[in-house]
């Protein structure tokens, strides 16, 4: 996948929080750029994984947690040929205070609009870390036995996490801020791939819905996601058909012409240097 926006609401509309499970690569291999309105704690249970927080990666291991702010680009990934699994909390800080009452406007709005950064990515022995994992992993607990009954010390685990976290925000420096505001504009370009991938999609109107010119874009993309903005969509593209391979009675050609591909072989050739096999060879062994 690519950066997109996800608009899924996680939990119920009367009650934003929801717990998920992951292992790589058994259930996926990975879950590329995105951003969405919740909070997430990625807590790592086994192995070790590649958390992307806008332009830095960072490999985790047993034991480290990451903490993904609200709107913040983020990916997970396979660590080589490395297995992990994990698990991650999202909730929205809606669920635990309104934006204009103390609490809401002095800890929860900052974090919500990066006015302040909270430490991202927290190692097995890091302090924090120490403190909140007993917290991370009771929420996990109760979301398995059912939160119906158990909101209310949902939100005092929720609340307690909150708390320890604040005391280690920073205000957003100006790169981090300057970072920021790239970001946001640069959302629009993967809005368009993630709704238009099978189109065709070109740098310059890429560029225009950013209101930068063609060659500045090109110069930004590449030094925030690390590859160039073609290179990018045709990832996309070729995730979108895994997805797509992985469903039965699917037909390799017209999956291709359905991710933008108009040459076949290119299209298997593509599709072979990124996930090691044929487009044939992968839709055999996920069926």
């Amino acid at each position: 996948m690519t950066a997109l926006h996800e608009t899924k609401l996680h939990g119920k509309r009367t009650f934003p929080f929801v717990v998920y499970g992951g292992r790589l690569p058994e259930w996926l291999p990975g879950y590329p750029l995105h951003w969405h309105d919740e909070m997430e704690i990625i807590h790592i249970t086994q192995g070790t994984m590649i958390i992307g927080i806008q332009n830095e990666e960072i490999l985790l291991s047993e034991g480290d947690t990451a903490l993904i702010q609200p709107q913040t680009v983020h990916s997970i990934k396979q660590d080589g040929e490395n297995t992990a699994h994990y698990f991650n909390i999202l909730f929205r800080l809606s669920l635990l205070s309104d934006k204009h009452d103390l609490c809401g406007e002095k800890y929860f709005l900052p974090v919500e609009s990066g006015k302040v950064i909270i430490p991202c990515c927290l190692k097995k022995d890091d302090p924090l870390n120490i403190t909140i994992t007993p917290f991370v992993r009771k929420l996990k607990d109760i979301f398995l036995s059912g939160v119906d009954g158990q909101e209310l010390l949902i939100k005092s685990y929720l609340f307690a996490i909150l708390h320890f976290i604040s005391t280690t925000a920073q205000p957003q420096n100006t790169r981090q801020q300057q970072t920021r505001i790239l970001f946001d504009r640069l959302k629009k370009a993967l809005d368009l791939i993630h709704n238009h991938y099978c189109e065709e999609i070109t740098v310059e109107k890429a560029a225009a819905l950013c209101n930068f010119s063609a060659s500045y874009f090109s110069k930004m993309f590449r030094e925030l996601m690390g590859i160039s903005f073609n290179k990018y969509l045709v990832n996309y593209r070729l995730e979108e058909a895994a997805k797509m391979l992985s469903g039965k009675d699917t037909v390799i050609s017209e999956t291709a012409y359905d991710c933008g591909f108009n040459n076949l072989s290119y299209f298997t050739r593509a599709f072979k240097d990124k996930f090691g096999v044929t487009p044939h060879e992968y839709r055999k062994n996920q069926q």
